[in-house]
């Protein structure tokens, strides 16, 4: 449907659209800068607080690993531990002195779960005490030691750094150090990574939010919380670096702030769920969302009620001036309750019974004028006509031609007597075709072979009614104006029938062989503001147009053209009707 930009509607909801639009904007900005800033705090926040600790993790494994490089170069039992050969006390002395050291280490580094020392000379394995681990754990645990000294290769990776591994389901990081000579003396240390975050265990985290121990690729080395579950892993692309990033775990969606350490290969995560995070500036996001919905919904209220006291009483109008226009002069505008409109209605609906008086007057005025020119037309007798009728009789009775004359003066008296008693009521087809013939005989009387008729009309249309000397003119007009006595015999043709595809509307024609007119007349003749000056011999077309606009309207209509090969064609389109029905519909009016 298109949309007409000029209407009083359009314009107030672009206008209110106009405010609400811009306000609405800012509102949403409002609410997502909002958030922003949040969240950024937010970040800023946990990301020192990671730091820190990550920080003092660091520290502590960097003090751990000089303690532990401290003990392979300058402890004498390490020396003793390493060589081969040792007296069974020397080599119990030697591991009993290097184990208290390592529980007083353990005692002061709280995060180290074990020590553990490995003679390869004597291969043996000895471990400080693990609290809370059951037996066959610790032989798990001393199975993968074992297992990984003795293995070349994972000897190798194990040295010299710290690692991540896993034990029986647990991650630890375990740094080994040796002499760096011949190998044959450890010393490592192994931290359960949970043990690492126990400094943040009191920090009190919203929703089921967790602090995390995360791989670099993105594996939780850490038990998460329920609330996360078992299979929670983070994105590896966004370990490797110091970052703040929303994250989809299924339905959840997270926020998730994480510190990097390269050198242990890990990162510290702080997990917190975005719905509890932003839970009050999610209820003025919300409220921003459905804000322009409530501005929709007050929109349309406020057109629906201007629509109902501003704009209908207008198109009420509008339409009315649009009914009296097609001539609907009955319509009314009701009765408002606004003061304006009911003044407007009031003003409208006496300038329309004005109108309406005015026009009956006018259209009684045209009515008397028609008549008038209808009884001219009908009284008018052309003289020569007459004459020529009169020269006619007298040479016939010259002649002796006495029937002859009986049948000219008779048609004469009839031709006459049916212009002199019709009335301005309708007659019927048949009628006015009995007056052409009488006219068209006496025609005959007076060229003799020179011209000839023909007449042939429907017998389903003898009856329809028709405007009295409505067909006359323009056989009058064929008889002055196109027969010629120079030429081949003039042949005059009329007929009634019912028009194509059309079973209410009647083509009366008539058509001849004479000098015909011009393309400049006919295109006169057919135009709808067709008038004649007053010596225009056409008078009595123009007369005939007027009484078929004024009878019929638009359902009424004349057509001239060229008649082949030459001559003239005249085409009176009407609607079917009889007296009767023209009758009743004169009642009707008149009521």
């Amino acid at each position: 449907m298109k949309i007409n930009k000029n209407t009083l509607g359009f314009r107030l909801t672009v206008l209110f659209s106009t405010i609400m639009v811009p306000l609405l904007l800012v509102l949403f900005a409002a609410g997502y800068y909002a958030k922003s800033v949040v969240l950024t705090q937010v970040s800023s926040s946990y990301h020192n607080l990671v730091n820190s600790n990550l920080q003092m993790i660091e520290k502590s494994l960097e003090d751990i690993t000089t303690n532990l490089v401290d003990i392979v170069d300058h402890d004498d039992n390490f020396q003793k531990f390493a060589r081969p050969g040792l007296t069974d006390s020397e080599y119990y002395f030697a591991r009993l002195g290097l184990i208290q050291r390592s529980q007083s280490y353990q005692a002061y580094y709280h995060t180290v779960d074990m020590f553990y020392l490995f003679s390869r000379p004597n291969n043996s394995l000895t471990v400080s005490n693990v609290l809370g681990n059951s037996e066959a754990y610790m032989d798990d645990v001393k199975g993968w030691i074992t297992s990984s000294i003795l293995d070349p290769k994972s000897d190798e990776k194990l040295l010299y750094k710290w690692t991540i591994i896993q034990i029986h389901g647990d991650y630890y990081l375990n740094r080994i150090v040796s002499d760096g000579l011949s190998n044959k003396a450890y010393i490592g240390a192994l931290i359960k990574i949970d043990s690492l975050k126990s400094p943040l265990n009191s920090l009190k985290l919203q929703g089921g939010g967790n602090v995390l121990l995360v791989g670099n690729n993105g594996t939780v080395l850490t038990s998460p919380t329920e609330f996360l579950g078992p299979e929670f892993r983070l994105p590896a692309e966004k370990m490797n670096r110091n970052s703040s990033f929303s994250f989809t775990n299924g339905k959840r969606k997270l926020f998730v702030i994480a510190s990097h350490s390269p050198e242990l290969g890990i990162s510290m995560a702080v997990v917190l769920p975005d719905s509890e995070l932003l839970q009050g500036l999610n209820y003025f996001q919300a409220l921003a969302n459905i804000l322009p919905l409530f501005a929709f919904i007050v929109l349309l209220l406020y057109l629906y009620v201007f629509r109902r006291t501003v704009i209908r009483p207008i198109l009420n109008l509008l339409y009315a001036i649009h009914r009296i226009r097609d001539g609907s002069m009955e319509t009314k505008l009701p009765d408002s309750n606004l003061i304006e409109f009911k003044s407007l209605n009031h003003a409208f609906n006496s300038m329309v019974n004005e109108i309406q008086h005015l026009k009956i007057d006018v259209y009684e005025e045209r009515l008397n004028a028609q008549n008038a020119e209808l009884k001219h037309l009908q009284t008018q007798i052309n003289p020569h006509f007459f004459l020529n009728t009169l020269n006619i009789i007298y040479q016939l009775a010259d002649l002796n031609r006495n029937e002859l004359v009986k049948k000219t003066v008779r048609h004469l008296v009839q031709y006459f007597r049916f212009m002199l008693q019709v009335k301005e009521n309708p007659i019927t087809l048949g009628q006015e075709l009995d007056h052409l013939l009488n006219y068209l005989e006496i025609q005959k009387m007076r060229y003799q072979d020179f011209f000839e008729f023909d007449i042939d009309i429907s017998e389903e249309l003898k009856e329809a009614s028709i405007p009295s000397l409505i067909v006359q003119p323009f056989v009058e007009n064929a008889m002055i104006h196109g027969i010629s006595m120079r030429n081949e015999k003039f042949r005059l043709r009329l007929s009634a029938k019912y028009a194509e595809d059309q079973t209410d509307t009647m083509c009366i024609e008539i058509t001849d062989n004479g000098k015909g007119t011009t393309d400049e007349k006919l295109a006169e003749l057919n135009s709808s503001d067709y008038a004649p000056g007053s010596e225009d011999r056409h008078i009595g077309i123009w007369n005939v147009k007027k009484r078929v606009t004024m009878n019929y309207g638009a359902e009424g209509r004349i057509c001239f053209s060229h008649n082949e090969p030459s001559g003239l064609r005249v085409q009176l389109f009407l609607p079917v009707q009889h007296i009767k029905e023209r009758d009743y519909d004169s009642d009707a009016d008149c009521r």
